[in-house]
């Protein structure tokens, strides 16, 4: 008999959104979280026995299929997590169960003093000539080109509160007073007032779109007169791809 179980990976607003609305239907659903914080985040609103913790690379994908296989395989993490998604795609196809998508919706960004870059390296190779004071608003993984000498005394770190992150950061050399652990999204007012506390002259972010805050990143800045640095979301041939909830559960309940 074939499993009507869906497995969703989430990790964002976006995906414990989701999941609720597959349980307000009475679906059997599976959510992975990555991270014990991501956990508690997502038991404010899901309950906690259809949640599982623990980042999986492929072959724990496959392992944690043989005792329950899903039907569908809904990927909601976050539009940076590329290898996750590239793990889930790839199983999907060998073991020819759908993948859907849920890309967070991505907001169009123009003006003056906003300078768009690849990836973390070239963000760093960017922000060693725009300001003293940097604001990464990136997380806490794939900053290392910003941890070397040449940053020394010169970032400030904002990410989630979540202590093995933080205790991550602290392994690596970031002195406490560099991070700014605290959970988002935050207002155009807040991300003013840190951006004065700390007399920040270079923003540096990720197009994660409003679920992630951008506008009010990019007001704030830009009323300070603060140069913007805009890590590009990676490109992704998904499958299929939704980026409204409302079509996603739509075609999951047609599916």
């Amino acid at each position: 008999m074939k499993s009507n179980l869906l497995w969703l990976f989430s990790g964002t607003s976006d995906g414990n959104s989701i999941a609720r609305e597959l349980i307000l239907q009475n679906k059997r659903l599976k959510v992975f979280v990555a991270t014990p914080y991501g956990r508690k985040v997502a038991i404010e609103t899901l309950p906690s026995e259809v949640i599982e913790t623990g980042r999986m690379n492929e072959s724990e994908i496959f392992e944690r299929a043989e005792s329950e296989a899903p039907s569908l395989v809904i990927d909601a993490t976050h539009p940076y997590a590329l290898e996750i998604s590239k793990n889930l795609m790839n199983f999907c196809q060998i073991k020819k169960i759908p993948y859907i998508r849920y890309e967070r919706p991505e907001e169009p960004i123009a003006g003056d003093n906003i300078h768009f870059v690849n990836d973390t390296e070239q963000a760093a190779e960017m922000a060693k000539t725009l300001g003293e004071n940097i604001l990464l608003t990136l997380g806490s993984k794939n900053i290392e080109p910003f941890l070397g000498d040449s940053f020394q005394g010169r970032i400030y770190i904002r990410m989630l509160p979540d202590p093995q992150l933080i205790e991550h950061l602290l392994s690596k050399g970031v002195a406490p007073d560099r991070i700014i652990a605290i959970q988002g999204p935050f207002s155009t007012t807040m991300n003013k007032a840190m951006m004065e506390n700390y007399s920040i002259e270079c923003l540096i972010t990720k197009s994660s779109g409003t679920e992630g805050g951008v506008p009010q990143k990019l007001v704030a800045a830009k009323d300070l007169g603060v140069p913007i640095i805009i890590i590009k979301r990676p490109e992704m041939n998904y499958p299929i791809s939704f980026s409204d909830k409302n079509e996603i559960l739509e075609y999951i309940n047609n599916s």
